[in-house]
């Protein structure tokens, strides 16, 4: 009976292993995905401020000359 209860639990603690093994694989990926997002958003927040310096200096431009 004894020998049951430990196969049980070598086979238990078995596939604790491999689920947690695959647990740190997906966690690592998740991880990797979300520096890449944090990375896009970084760059997005830059390109929007870049732009709305542009289209700032278009319209200051655009009154100068109406102006004239």
């Amino acid at each position: 009976m004894s020998t049951t209860k430990t196969t049980t639990d070598t086979r238990t603690v078995k596939a604790l292993r491999v689920e947690v093994k695959t647990q740190k694989e997906l966690i690592t990926t998740l991880l990797l995905r979300m520096n890449t997002l944090a990375d896009q958003v970084s760059g997005l927040k830059s390109d929007l401020t870049r732009f709305k310096t542009n289209v700032a200096d278009d319209v200051k431009y655009l009154t100068t000359r109406v102006d004239e």
